[in-house]
């Protein structure tokens, strides 16, 4: 704190400023008025130098911690009149401080400059960008109800509900850049690992009961799907629906994601997204991982190249009559422990109440076994025949792959525990 007073008076008022940083900017406020220098004179000869003095006093108490604030109040005031329903709140949220220092590594800020700096935006997206995500993670509503609350927030931001619509729309238009950009910033929070990455599809449901139309543009002629639409919802709900792929890597963080409408088979969303994450990891080599859903022939057959491979879930029932005889006869099988030889017939009939077979009880049995199938390549060979002649051929290859059955005795009581109770209950 320092001294303010106007030396071109004769009798000026002393105050005691303090110095203040708005961002790049130092400004001054008096917190402290001591007195018109004629008041000052019935209690000291040297009004300048007892200031002086008193904010001395002041600043070494500041320095060492010990501050003391004299608050005075006025019970005779009366509580301004107000139609609202109940007084509001003066709290406010601060908890988004920790989350802010987060997306600071992301640098947000300067994807939305590169997106914004040849247009004439009138609002900061940036902002609008860090609230918006502060309200779903704290405090999920809908924009509107976000934007209502925006001065239960310490900042106080200042942007309008259109403004959110309008950034909405600039967000829609780069929508991949978007995700590559936090995914490639993520990297300075958080170590990512691309070693393995889930694929899944999941389904969100609207209270509408009409599915959107589709929308032709008169200049083109192209046709835009309506996003809302009729498909099948594991809840059996009514109602139109959207889907939605999500790629994960190995730690379960999200790396990027595509909505589509909820009509969509689910098998035809995963290859042009993993196209994408292969733009974000060029020369990547990772483990596609999915359940029996999405792993159809063309998506294990896009997997098996570049380095990349499959793990996928494969119903029994879908084999081949040679695959399922190898799977249900009981030839080598091993335990996953030790990779000691083991028979299916001894895991059911052990007893498991016996301490000797409780790590047995715990374990699995599995086997491998070689699946490979030929595939069509897309590409065609010259092929001499017998008598000389030659012709071109499609080319073939092998789609190596191997499947693993494993074995529980404990999934095996549970599952079967869980048929008896849905028999009982079809029996009642």
């Amino acid at each position: 704190m320092k001294l303010y007073f106007d030396k071109r008076l004769k009798d000026p008022t002393y105050y005691g400023q303090q110095g203040f940083r708005n961002g790049k900017k130092v400004t001054s406020k008096n917190i402290i008025k001591f007195g018109k220098h004629s008041e000052l004179l019935k209690i000291t000869d040297d009004p300048e130098a007892y200031v002086r003095e008193e904010i001395r006093k002041w600043n070494e108490e500041y320095r060492s911690g010990k501050v003391e604030y004299t608050l005075s109040a006025d019970f005779n005031q009366r509580v301004p009149h107000t139609n609202d329903p109940a007084s509001s709140s003066t709290w406010l949220n601060i908890g988004y401080f920790f989350l802010q220092e987060l997306m600071k590594g992301l640098r947000l800020r300067d994807f939305f400059h590169q997106k914004t700096k040849d247009r004439k935006i009138t609002f900061d997206c940036y902002t609008i960008s860090r609230f918006l995500t502060y309200a779903r993670i704290l405090d999920p509503l809908s924009k509107h109800a976000t934007w209502h609350k925006l001065d239960t927030y310490y900042e106080q931001p200042d942007f309008d509900y259109q403004h959110i619509l309008r950034f909405m729309d600039l967000l829609e238009e780069n929508h991949d850049d978007y995700l590559a950009w936090l995914f490639r910033q993520s990297n300075t929070i958080v170590k990512r690992d691309t070693s393995v990455l889930y694929y899944d599809c999941s389904n969100f449901y609207f209270e509408s009961e009409q599915p959107d139309e589709d929308v032709v543009d008169e200049v083109t002629g192209e046709i835009m799907k309506g996003m809302r639409q009729y498909g099948f919802s594991k809840e059996h709900r009514p109602n139109p629906i959207v889907e939605m792929g999500l790629f994960m890597d190995s730690r379960g963080i999200p790396i990027t994601m595509c909505l589509h409408p909820g009509n969509t088979s689910e098998q035809l969303t995963a290859i042009p997204l993993e196209k994408e994450v292969m733009k974000m990891l060029p020369d990547a080599k990772f483990i596609y991982c999915a359940d029996a859903g999405l792993g159809s022939y063309n998506i294990r057959k896009f997997n098996s190249m570049g380095g990349r491979t499959f793990i996928v879930t494969q119903s029994i029932k879908k084999m081949s009559g040679v695959l399922k005889q190898s799977v249900f006869n009981d030839y080598d099988y091993r335990l996953l422990s030790n990779d000691k030889p083991v028979t299916i017939a001894g895991m059911k009939s052990f007893d498991r109440f016996e301490e000797e077979n409780l790590k047995l009880y715990n374990d699995f049995a599995y086997k491998v076994v070689d699946a490979d199938k030929v595939l069509d390549l897309g590409l065609y060979e010259d092929v001499t025949l017998k008598n000389g002649r030659t012709m071109k051929r499609k080319a073939k290859g092998v789609l190596k792959q191997r499947i693993i059955i494993t074995f529980s005795r404990k999934v095996m009581e549970y599952q079967r525990s869980v048929r008896s109770r849905q028999i009982e209950r079809a029996k009642a």
